[in-house]
């Protein structure tokens, strides 16, 4: 048994949200604010909790006029029902999936609301909603006037007061299929059925202001709790045992000797004089409990050297921080399998499980993550299967480059009229239409080149190390000469080295992730199709593979400069290559090239025809050397002009709004000659 997809509706940025789990591991990425730690949060409400209530704050800001369509409904005279279901309601749909050979439909049974035998899947409808009979207590009061645009404030402040007291939690059966045959169950079926445990990313491993942290320790205790339930493992229950037995022993060794001696601190009560006193006969007896002795007096220690034992805040946050993760683990299987009745499923969230932790750790954290979950299995003595999915977060682009394409979730924030919310990317549906060998290339480019693609707001594909070091110094220079337009240095901006005959494989990727993105590349002239490399004004045609891609048939040069500033863009990409500084110029075949022609006095190269200018600026490009070149002017020399066509495109992006606009989802750019389809 396993979930396969899960659906939210209504609760902060996840106003209607799909998103599709993996068999054992499904990794979330996104840049900040897009919704990933909301998802962790209506899962813990609504499946942790034993009476989830919810604030106004938390319905989607783009259903709160539903709220205000329902009150105005009421004031019509509108059928009561008709009103009613104009209020909003926060919705979490789990999608299951079973086989016919499941040991068990025990805990199931409730949900399998359809007759079809050929059908395995259950849909589980967990909804916050109105209580029956209480649309009038919801807006009473409310007159039309404190409806008006005016005074939506009023008219949600008084909303805001009555939501936690007018809804209730409903748990519904659904039929797949079928959405009107339903049936009521309780929340405790749901969680008879599913079990979740949330590892968050506040863990307070480095709060140590008032002494030292024993967040290990702590974890130890919890350990300590479950072995000690009836139906905990035999093993654990044993050991569990022995300790009672130590404790025990400790237990009469005080009541003999160290009580006596407690009751001689204190003295008589006759001798204080007091009438009636004299018969009061105090005796004092100590009594050890293991789970306060583990409470307050067990601390996790490390081998030190020359018999001196480490205190668990000496070890590094990396380190503790792995450890906590793998106990808590083991903490979740062990209550597993410690329960009469086991789950059909737990459901573990891990927020930020790099905190702390060095890249090449993170790797192996989310590598060995299905690993860890068998060696609890393999090491626990009863062995019991464990049917568990982990559902990872991240801003870790290691993470996130290891584990795989197919894996990952991308979380995008994109506007609408009434607000912001989140549209899920899931890479496994998404990317299928792109062949194997380029989703082979870009899996282990990002992976080589540990690429934050996923958590930028805005992205740049360069050809070479040139422009990639000489990028951020053209930007502050646009930005300190037009300090009136929008600004790239405020905005998480990734730029990554393509080269032009990979770029174009990045079209499809960058397009399904609706990420503004600039790629700078160049001209490359060439004689013919086919031919040698030459200066613009001798050349036919380009060698690009970016640029063909981007055009497909026309890259003929003349056709190519021709090209106007809306040509160069599709949907949220923007190509850059190079043109004439001045209409009848020079054009330069290269970056080095581009940039001596728009220096042409700091290179000698002001006088001429526009074909001798720019057959000496490709002479002057070939005879420096690239990498000296770009840290001659990135560093040492800053007084120089940015050449015309990426101030163009540094321009355009800067533009573009950081968050993507609620439409149609960005159409891919055509797919490049060589094949590749688009996603």
């Amino acid at each position: 048994m396993k979930i396969i997809h899960i659906r939210i509706k209504n609760f902060r940025l996840l106003a209607e949200a799909d998103l599709g789990l993996e068999n054992l591991t499904t990794v979330i990425v996104g840049r900040n604010n897009s919704g990933k730690t909301s998802l962790a949060e209506l899962m813990q409400r609504l499946l942790d909790k034993q009476s989830p209530r919810f604030q106004l704050e938390d319905f989607s800001c783009v259903c709160h006029d539903k709220f205000i369509a329902a009150a105005d409904a009421i004031r019509r005279g509108e059928d009561e029902d008709l009103a009613r279901a104009m209020v909003p309601s926060i919705e979490l749909r789990l999608t299951f999936e079973y086989s016919d050979t499941e040991p068990s439909f025990g805990v199931l049974c409730p949900f399998i609301v359809d007759l079809d035998p050929d059908c395995h899947e259950v849909i589980i409808l967990v909804r916050y909603e109105l209580k029956d009979g209480h649309l009038s207590d919801l807006f009473d009061g409310l007159t039309v006037e404190e409806i008006g645009d005016d005074s939506k404030a009023g008219f949600f402040r008084s909303i805001r007061d009555r939501v936690p007291t007018c809804f209730t939690t409903k748990v519904l059966g659904v039929a797949p299929g079928d959405e009107d045959n339903i049936r009521l169950l309780s929340a405790s079926n749901l969680r008879e059925l599913l079990h979740t445990g949330f590892i968050n990313a506040q863990r307070g491993l480095d709060d140590v202001t008032s002494g030292e942290s024993d967040v290990l320790g702590k974890t130890i205790e919890l350990l300590f709790a479950t072995a000690s339930l009836p139906s905990a493992d035999p093993a654990d229950r044993e050991i569990v045992d022995e300790l009672g037995d130590a404790v025990v022993d400790i237990q009469k060794r005080i009541d003999k000797s160290f009580g006596g001696q407690l009751k001689g601190l204190i003295p008589a009560l006759n001798s204080f004089g007091y009438p009636g006193l004299g018969d009061q006969l105090l005796r004092v007896e100590t009594i050890l409990d293991v789970r306060k002795l583990l409470s307050n007096f067990t601390k996790v220690l490390y081998e030190g050297t020359g018999g001196v034992p480490l205190p668990e805040s000496y070890n590094g946050l990396g380190t503790r921080n792995l450890i906590f993760i793998l106990l808590q683990l083991a903490g979740f299987y062990k209550a597993y399998c410690a329960e009469e009745q086991p789950p059909g499923l737990q459901l573990i969230f891990i927020e930020e499980p790099e905190a702390h932790l060095h890249p090449q750790m993170q790797e192996v954290f989310i590598r060995q993550l299905a690993k860890t979950a068998e060696l609890l299995v393999m090491n626990n003595a009863s062995q019991t299967p464990w049917p568990v999915q982990f559902v990872v977060s991240t801003h870790s682009s290691h993470i996130a480059n290891e584990a795989g394409f197919e894996s990952i979730r991308y979380f995008l924030a994109v506007q609408r009229d009434s607000g912001r919310h989140t549209r899920i990317k899931d890479f496994r549906r998404g990317l299928y239409n792109i062949d194997l060998d380029t989703r082979k290339f870009l899996h282990q480019y990002l992976t080589l080149t540990r690429c934050d693609l996923f958590f930028a707001d805005k992205a740049v594909l360069v050809e070479g190390t040139s422009e990639r070091l000489m990028l951020p110094v053209m930007i502050d220079k646009l930005e300190a000469a037009e300090p009136d337009h929008p600004t790239l240095s405020s905005q998480y901006l990734t730029t990554m080295e393509v080269g032009g005959a990979y770029a174009h494989l990045f079209f499809d990727l960058l397009a399904f992730l609706e990420l503004h993105t600039l790629i700078i590349t160049d001209i490359d002239a060439v004689e013919q199709p086919g031919g040698k490399a030459c200066t613009v004004h001798e050349g036919a045609a380009t060698s690009n593979a970016c640029i063909k891609g981007w055009f497909g048939d026309e890259n003929g040069l003349d056709a190519l400069l021709a090209k106007s500033d809306e040509e160069k863009v599709r949907g949220n990409q923007r190509i850059a290559y190079q043109c004439p500084e001045e209409e009848g110029g020079p054009c330069g075949r290269s970056f080095e090239d581009a940039f001596i022609l728009a220096n042409p006095a700091r290179f000698g190269i002001e006088d001429g025809t526009p074909e001798n200018r720019a057959t000496a600026a490709r002479d002057a490009a070939i005879s420096h050397k690239k990498s000296k070149f770009a840290l001659q002017y990135a560093i040492e020399e800053l007084d120089w002009t940015t050449p015309r066509y990426i101030l163009d495109g540094i321009r355009w992006l800067a533009s573009c709004p950081v968050d993507a606009p609620d439409g149609e989802e960005a159409a891919p750019v055509p797919a490049d000659p060589k094949g590749t389809t688009n996603a």
